[in-house]
């Protein structure tokens, strides 16, 4: 027997409505997204970031070959200027023109087709200015023509 002052006990809804669920997805979709996007600057600014390295490192190389020949760098031998359209190698089978042609082969294997190369000697002592251009527009506000330069005593 019950007695009256006894209330049937109340079963609360328990679950979640379909609404609920929608509106969690699609916060959980548009987070991922932004994730995503994310994902994909970082690995376009690590591919920055290592061509950077790739030009100090070219740079470094001609340095260190124009220093092994440094009576030619001081004569300006390795001196050359960009060039209007592409990159051409030097053809000689002298060691500056083997040196420069090896520099270049390593800026556009690192850098693509479209890196070129630039020095400048002058002065006594002898000051040199090397300078590596490349295309860097796969990065937000990246340039077409991104350079970077170095000055070295030979």
């Amino acid at each position: 027997m019950r007695r009256m002052n006894e209330m049937p006990l109340m079963r609360a809804e328990s679950g979640v409505s379909l609404i609920e669920v929608m509106v969690a997805l699609f916060v959980l979709a548009f987070g991922m997204l932004g994730i995503a996007g994310m994902q994909t600057m970082a690995m376009k600014a690590n591919q920055s970031a290592f061509e950077r390295n790739a030009a100090v490192i070219a740079t470094s190389s001609i340095a260190d070959r124009m220093r092994s020949n440094h009576d030619a760098a001081r004569a300006g031998s390795y001196n050359r200027d960009f060039p209007s359209s592409g990159c051409a190698s030097p053809t000689g089978s002298d060691t500056v023109s083997t040196d420069i042609r090896g520099w270049l082969g390593e800026l556009s294997q690192s850098l693509g087709t479209d890196a070129c190369g630039a020095i400048s000697c002058s002065g006594t002592p002898v000051a040199c200015t090397i300078t590596v251009r490349w295309d860097d527009s796969r990065v937000q506000s990246g340039s077409t023509q991104h350079t970077f330069q170095v000055d070295v005593r030979i």
